[in-house]
């Protein structure tokens, strides 16, 4: 059995958290003996707890991917644990750890996409990344192509990354009586068009394309439009204002942030992304594919390669509200709604699911090992 730790530094459960509870319920446990180290009280321990897997919880490295007095709390970990593989998730901390510790196999996954600063593509700091990552882990994992390319610009070497696209987990749907009672309480009605997103309230998510698109759509008659905003974040007051602004009270609703996102979902005819920044692979969309939506979505980082344009969705520049406009207009009057659907979760079934993704991160687990570990 191959003894595998995974570290996360985050407190909350975000993009990266989802991709390990994802992988934690796909584990081939007979062959893979996981635990998790995470920061004492992070909002994964319940959900990690609830699946039957051991946990180690530090007092360093809460949110932090560098935290110099992590490293020697990971050190001692390592060394009592003794792993065939540790695997990293924003983590540098727990890399640097691996590394002085002697562990064989370091998986590092990274879950972001950004245009690096042109600084870190030229020498010398382009050589200083590289070393870094080039030493540190065996193999990296990047959730998409966008992200690789980034790596290979600061002097990653593409040998060094396997791409395996994120997964999810298939929603459950609700019941139809769930559905229309949280319908007749957010004021739809069932000739309503619904577009939504569900996604952290961060500028780079770019919910006001969306509401600024609304906006332009009841300018053009749009009367029976309903928005959907799921979640909470640092724009949301200024979210709020704008909606207030726009006189869109009676199109835009934001229940905040909820537990159970599906009867939401099945509310919407499609899922919008508006991502300018860090967007790798999207959860939400995935999610939202299990169910069958399709989605209008921007063409940054790993959307392009979820999204195919005129397939299973349309893919829009970032930052044109008049082009999220046009493509929802197009969505409603082309009649194609079924058809985008039922590629959508044809897509989701033969590419996307967490049992997929997971059996990508085994095989690679399987293949460092045979190269590293196995006389």
């Amino acid at each position: 059995m191959i003894k595998v730790i995974q570290v996360i530094s985050d407190t909350n459960i975000g993009g990266a958290g989802t991709v390990l509870l994802t992988m934690l319920q796909n584990f081939d446990r007979s062959e893979f003996d996981v635990s998790v180290v995470l920061p004492r009280g992070s909002a994964l321990i319940e959900r990690i707890d609830a699946l039957g897997f051991r946990y180690i919880e530090t007092e360093g490295g809460a949110d932090r991917s560098l935290d110099f007095k992590a490293i020697r709390e990971y050190m001692r970990i390592f060394k009592a644990e003794k792993p065939d593989i540790v695997h990293s998730h924003a983590a540098m901390s727990a890399r640097i750890a691996a590394f002085l510790c002697g562990v064989r196999i370091r998986i590092h996954t990274r879950h972001s996409t950004f245009a690096p600063h042109p600084m870190l593509t030229r020498f010398p700091l382009r050589q200083i990344c590289g070393l870094i990552n080039n030493t540190l882990s065996t193999s990296i994992i990047c959730v998409s192509e966008s992200t690789k390319e980034n790596l290979v610009d600061m002097g990653t070497r593409p040998g060094k990354i396997e791409v395996i696209i994120n997964g999810a987990n298939p929603l459950s749907p609700a019941p139809r009586e769930k559905v229309d009672a949280l319908r007749a309480e957010l004021g739809i009605s069932e000739s309503d068009r619904v577009v939504g997103m569900s996604a952290r309230m961060e500028e780079v998510k770019g919910h006001i394309y969306l509401i600024e698109a609304a906006r332009i759509l009841r300018e053009r008659g749009f009367r029976d439009l309903k928005v959907l905003l799921i979640g909470t974040g640092s724009t949301e007051q200024m979210l709020r204002d704008k909606v207030r602004e726009y006189d869109l009270e009676d199109t835009v609703r934001m229940p905040g942030f909820v537990s159970n996102v599906a009867p939401y979902l099945q509310l919407m005819n499609v899922i919008v992304n508006c991502s300018y920044g860090t967007e790798a692979t999207s959860m939400a969309l995935i999610e939202a594919m299990s169910l069958a939506k399709p989605a209008i979505a921007t063409d940054y980082g790993g959307n392009t390669a979820i999204i195919e344009d005129g397939k299973n969705g349309y893919i829009i520049p970032q930052k044109s509200a008049s082009n999220l406009a046009d493509a929802i207009e197009e969505f409603f009057s082309s009649g194609r709604c079924a058809e985008l659907s039922k590629v959508a979760y044809s897509k989701y079934i033969c590419h996307l699911t967490g049992k997929i993704m997971t059996g990508k991160v085994e095989q690679l687990y399987e293949k460092e090992y045979k190269l590293r570990c196995r006389k």
